[in-house]
């Protein structure tokens, strides 16, 4: 399914929507999705990209959240493990079971007999994980790997005092910003439009005896600097971290607070050696500091740091403070024979942040890492705003179950007889999926069978069905057209992208910027340092069919170089 790449046509946006959906990570796509499956009209506007903000920069699991059981969040748990199951079999192709090892020391808090008790009651929260699995989806139950098992499995492990792990599995989100966007696709399939690089800058509004009634929002087009006044008969303010910002033009006290903290993951160099260790480890220091190493993409995936963002503050970027955190409690957790990884190491960083619930709009002391990771939906109609409904916490596995909660409630309240179909989210795959429920490798196979009629290698073919699904044969209609196509963006990293990826990302994916492309359509950008060379192939690709002539394809790409060194040198350089 297309996304236009400059939004819906103005007459699609006179309409009035049955709802507008502000933010397009993964909890307002959660919602659109559910919305106008259920055949309401649909809206979903976000000042940036989609997964800009938070949702491409994650830990890259669907999980259950082992360790909110330390903080008796069973619920979140509970539902969490139920929709990591769902999620898994509605795109098998953009998912793999992966075995996470918590190893435990003698000093270890918790201590081992209260790992093994968190451990077996995961287990326990999980007893569906396998309903309706194929092999390759199917999750065992944990089980206790001895010291010197450990060792052999994961050899940078510090011996001292190890007593061995306890190892269980949770599942691999491999692209998570080619996830949401299969979920956009889906939505866009169904009906729903999109304007992205849109700022909502303010609500349609009328008064009825004091009461502020919402008549939709008015909105800027970052990019072009178009106005729009978009008209709806209920809102959804889906913002994540940012919710209480759309809020403030309304000048009054809607009871929505909000914890914004700052969660920095590194790429580095493969711990133990390259392709030695295939499981992902829970890396806890005896400061009780934590990390999360993971293989991916040939590398080690290590983080994520949880640290309050200050009231007012935009700055979200890494820093070097944020670096050295990983670094150190990772450090801290290798045995001595292991080379110790500095920022030299790190390749790549990605940084987010988690929108988590606060007591009350004058803060709960700004703990973000025991904070729940619940959601909550706020209806202002209490405050006396109607029409208005903003979503609170919440986080990557649960979007679907918070979208359907939400849409359950505005067909309850200002949707009320408003005629919808029926639409079964729990058992829809995405618009892209191959089949619900099934093993995704002879799939991929099929994938790079027909990949290797046009002359290109099996690595590159199963790379464009794990990122396309069955748009797949696209990509390819355009190598077999233009064969100039199939040429590698870049050979650096490893990276499989092909040029006829960059082309689609415009024409058929909505990308409107180059780190559009470059970081939440293609791999490249997940991958390392990009360089100017590599940015101006994109670029020279993209840019004409945006309208870009020769001179602005170089301006822009000196510009994205110039923005990404600097992002780079944040991390990298101590102030």
């Amino acid at each position: 399914m297309s996304l236009p790449q400059q939004g819906p046509s103005p007459t699609d946006l006179s309409q009035v929507f049955d709802v507008i959906v502000i933010g397009g990570g993964i909890t307002g796509v959660g919602v659109a999705r559910e919305a106008v499956g259920r055949g309401l009209r649909t809206l979903l506007v976000d000042r940036g990209d989609f997964g800009g903000g938070t949702s491409a920069a994650t830990t890259k699991y669907i999980h259950g959240g082992i360790r909110y059981l330390e903080q008796y969040d069973f619920g979140v748990v509970r539902e969490s493990l139920r929709e990591r199951r769902i999620l898994a079999l509605g795109a098998p192709h953009l998912v793999h079971q992966t075995q996470f090892i918590m190893p435990a020391w003698r000093w270890s808090k918790p201590s081992r007999a209260l790992m093994g008790a968190g451990v077996a009651l995961y287990d326990a929260l999980s007893f569906d994980r396998n309903r309706g699995a194929p092999a390759s989806l199917r999750i065992p139950h944990p089980t206790w790997l001895g010291k010197q098992r450990l060792v052999q499995q994961v050899p940078w492990l510090d011996t001292d005092g190890l007593q061995g792990g306890f190892a269980y599995h949770d599942t691999l989100n491999v692209h998570p910003e080619r996830l949401l966007l299969a979920y956009v696709k889906s939505a866009a399939a169904d009906g729903a439009s999109f304007l992205t690089h849109t700022e909502v800058t303010g609500f349609a509004q009328h008064s009825d005896r004091g009461n502020v009634v919402i008549d939709g929002v008015t909105a800027r087009d970052c990019l072009g600097g178009v106005t729009y006044t978009l008209r709806a008969r209920v809102v959804v303010n889906a913002a994540g971290p940012w919710i209480d910002r759309v809020l403030q033009p309304l000048s009054r006290p809607l009871g929505v607070a909000v914890n914004r903290s700052k969660g920095v993951h590194v790429l580095t160099r493969p711990l133990g050696g390259p392709g030695r260790v295939d499981a992902a480890v829970f890396a806890r220091a005896k400061s009780g500091k934590h990390v999360i190493v993971s293989p991916w993409m040939g590398g080690s995936f290590i983080g994520p740091t949880d640290t309050a963002l200050p009231d007012g503050s935009d700055a979200v970027v890494a820093d070097a403070d944020d670096v050295d955190s990983i670094l150190t409690t990772v450090n801290s957790t290798m045995n001595p024979g292991e080379r110790a990884l500095t920022v030299d190491d790190v390749v790549a960083t990605t940084v987010g942040l988690r929108p988590l619930i606060r007591r009350g709009e004058q803060g709960d002391g700004g703990n973000t890492y025991s904070a729940s990771r619940r959601h909550e939906l706020y209806h202002h109609v209490d405050r006396g705003v109607t029409n208005l409904w903003s979503i609170g916490g919440g986080k990557w596995t649960t979007a679907r179950a918070t979208g359907k909660q939400m849409v359950d409630a505005l067909l309850k309240h200002e949707l009320r007889g408003v005629p919808t179909r029926r639409f079964d989210s729990e058992r829809s795959g995405t618009s892209t999926t191959f089949a619900w429920a099934q093993d995704a490798a002879p799939f991929l196979a099929g994938v790079a069978s027909a990949a290797g009629a046009l002359g290109l290698d099996t690595a590159t073919g199963e790379h464009l069905g794990r990122l396309y699904g069955t748009e797949y044969a696209a990509i390819i209609g355009l190598i077999g057209a233009q064969p100039g196509l199939a040429r590698r963006i870049t050979h650096d990293h490893g990276c499989l992208d092909v040029l006829a990826q960059a082309v689609y990302a415009v024409t058929h994916e909505g990308a409107r910027t180059l780190d559009d492309v470059i970081d939440r359509r293609l791999v490249v950008g997940t991958l390392g340092p990009v360089s100017r060379a590599t940015i101006g192939v994109i670029a020279d690709v993209a840019g004409p069919l945006w309208g870009w002539d020769e001179e602005r394809c170089g301006r822009e790409s000196d510009a994205e170089f110039s923005r990404r060194t600097t992002l780079e040198r944040l991390w990298r350089t101590h102030t």
